[in-house]
């Protein structure tokens, strides 16, 4: 008797659920009929479709989605921006430290009289010669990466 009364009450919730549920759209996909309560994506066409009492689908009317070329064009040059700004402050970002690295290898260099590397385990002093080239070529880092 409860289950009697319960399948009715599902069933009465579901009709209502029918009778308010609003457009539904049909269109074809690579040969298989999608119905869906959201339209497709622009530039497919579609039916809007609704159930009558019997269940059968009743065609409302036919249209076609508007041309989506400008709306695509204009999310990916959003996107292409976007992941371009994003690039920019990452190279903002190696580049500042760099500037910060190539300076402070210029004060060691100008600042001391002799410089001591290592060359994989071994520490020794550079001589004038290296010295100078190495002068050289960290203030081309410096202009590269602090301009």
């Amino acid at each position: 008797m409860i289950s009697k009364i319960l399948y009715t009450v599902c069933l009465a919730l579901s009709l209502v659920t029918l009778a308010h549920a609003g457009p539904v759209y049909k269109w074809n996909d690579e040969g298989r009929v999608i119905y869906s309560q959201t339209p497709p994506a622009p530039g497919i066409e579609y039916e809007v479709v609704y159930q009558d009492e019997s269940g059968s689908n009743t065609s409302v009317a036919k249209a076609e989605t508007s041309s989506s070329d400008d709306f695509d064009k204009r999310r990916e040059e959003r996107i292409e921006k976007k992941n371009d700004k994003k690039v920019q402050q990452e190279s903002d970002k190696i580049k500042a430290e760099n500037c910060a690295i190539a300076s402070k290898n210029m004060e060691s260099l100008t600042s001391r009289g002799q410089v001591t590397v290592k060359d994989g385990d071994i520490y020794r002093k550079l001589s004038e010669e290296e010295r100078q080239t190495k002068i050289q070529e960290t203030q081309e880092q410096v202009s590269e990466y602090c301009s």
